[in-house]
């Protein structure tokens, strides 16, 4: 049976985080074999890529100098944009978010973690280009493991039953890198995109350019400095449409 497989990753959800983003890549289980052999070549001889680690020169990277280390990424990001792989980021600036949500406690409480709403927002996505443009073929997500299974499961579920127009069967999991490689390349996605949220204006990184080299292989969702009053307009809308509709405001745990 053909079968959507997407793998899921966050960065930012430790306290003092300037951005907050959930990244994944989606394809069909013969690509994400073809990618594996790929990667799996391309990084020795690092066994499982964490892109902290690369960065920090910590874990597998310890001892590694900056030359070795830009050399190395620059010959193994490229794997991803060669193989049939889709990739979506969701991302908020905490610090936007944080100086205008202040203003607005009534939708901070409705709001919820930011984490949580990025990764429903981005499973919503996935959902609806599924459920336009695909076969209503099964799809699998696997998260990698965090402290926050019981949130994001539960918001797996309301996309499930709520946003699924055309009833498609879907599953999720957490693991770990070592065990589901693709989750290595939703590392690699999740870093690099929260980088982007950042900073969506200026400069883009190298790495962000060897994941995306023409610009359509990865669909990013943000809220930054520059549009973080659109959220804001939605959420105070949503609210206003909810007490409309005989909702008294408050939030059921």
């Amino acid at each position: 049976m053909t079968i959507l497989k997407t793998y899921m990753d966050e960065s930012g959800i430790h306290d003092g985080a300037a951005v907050v983003a959930v990244a994944g890549y989606i394809s069909r289980p013969k690509y994400w074999r073809a990618w594996i052999k790929d990667w799996n070549a391309a990084k020795k001889p690092i066994k499982v890529f964490h892109s902290t680690d690369c960065a920090n020169f910590r874990g597998e990277f310890d001892g590694w100098d900056k030359d070795r280390r830009d050399a190395f990424v620059a010959s193994l990001l490229p794997v991803l944009p060669r193989h049939e792989l889709a990739g979506i980021v969701i991302g908020i600036d905490m610090n936007a978010f944080k100086q205008d949500i202040a203003q607005h406690p009534e939708l901070k409480r409705m709001f919820g973690e930011p984490y949580t709403a990025c990764f429903q927002w981005a499973v919503s996505i996935i959902m609806d280009i599924a459920s336009g443009h695909g076969t209503g073929e099964p799809m699998a997500f696997v998260h990698e493991n965090n402290d926050f299974q019981g949130e994001a499961q539960r918001a797996f579920e309301y996309v499930r039953d709520n946003l699924n127009p055309r009833d498609i069967k879907m599953t999720m999991g957490f693991g770990a890198k070592a065990d589901y490689p693709p989750l290595q390349a939703a590392d690699v996605l999740a870093y690099e995109g929260a980088k982007f949220v950042r900073n969506p204006t200026g400069q883009l990184r190298r790495a962000w350019v060897a994941l995306d080299p023409d610009k359509s292989r990865i669909i990013v969702r943000r809220y930054s400095p520059d549009n973080m009053g659109t959220l804001i307009q939605t959420l105070t809308e949503y609210r206003q449409r909810l007490l409309a509709q005989g909702w008294n405001g408050k939030l059921i745990a």
